[in-house]
């Protein structure tokens, strides 16, 4: 092979290599990933374009500063938000809830890589910390997703995910 054809061979496999580089993740943790269930809170998506989908919030977004460590409220004080914390589950009646926020990876346990945006009082005056997950939309088959809107106002919504060291893939949802 000469040259000019190996640079072309190089120029066209190196946006392949990229591609598939960006799947490895996804697909190690849904292989390897332990399961968690996360309860959705009520949020009313339209979009003619995307087709059918559903817009998921979850309860575990919305965390009290009292599950938060000092050293996270302390960084938040300082510097503001948006930065990267490790939010520690623990199971309760089937469904995860946030344990700990803390800016150090967890040893043990099952934990979500997240963000924390801000903090502010939510309406019964309590201080909550705003977490982002990047686990918003679920597409689903069609025209089913006015039965899943229903369910989301409702808050009927259960996420299933895959975990594997704090990166998750949402994998279905159900109903309660």
């Amino acid at each position: 092979m000469n040259k000019r054809a190996k640079q072309l061979v190089l120029a066209c496999s190196l946006p392949v290599v990229i591609l598939l580089g960006l799947c490895i993740t996804p697909v190690y943790t849904m292989l390897t990933g332990e399961e968690m269930i996360l309860q959705t809170k009520p949020l009313d998506p339209s979009d003619p374009f995307r087709g059918d989908y559903v817009t998921l919030r979850y309860e575990a977004e919305e965390v009290p500063v009292d599950l938060v460590d000092k050293a996270v409220v302390k960084k938040m004080q300082n510097q503001g938000g948006p930065f990267d914390v490790f939010v520690l589950m623990e199971k309760n009646n089937g469904v995860h809830t946030p344990k700990r926020v803390t800016l150090e990876k967890p040893k043990k346990g099952i934990f979500l890589k997240a963000t924390i945006n801000y903090t502010d009082k939510d309406n019964q005056g309590q201080e909550i910390a705003f977490l982002d997950y990047n686990l918003d939309n679920y597409y689903l088959e069609d025209n089913t997703g006015t039965e899943w809107e229903k369910a989301s106002a409702k808050g009927e919504i259960l996420a299933k995910l895959k975990v594997n060291n704090g990166y998750a893939v949402l994998i279905d949802i159900t109903t309660k």
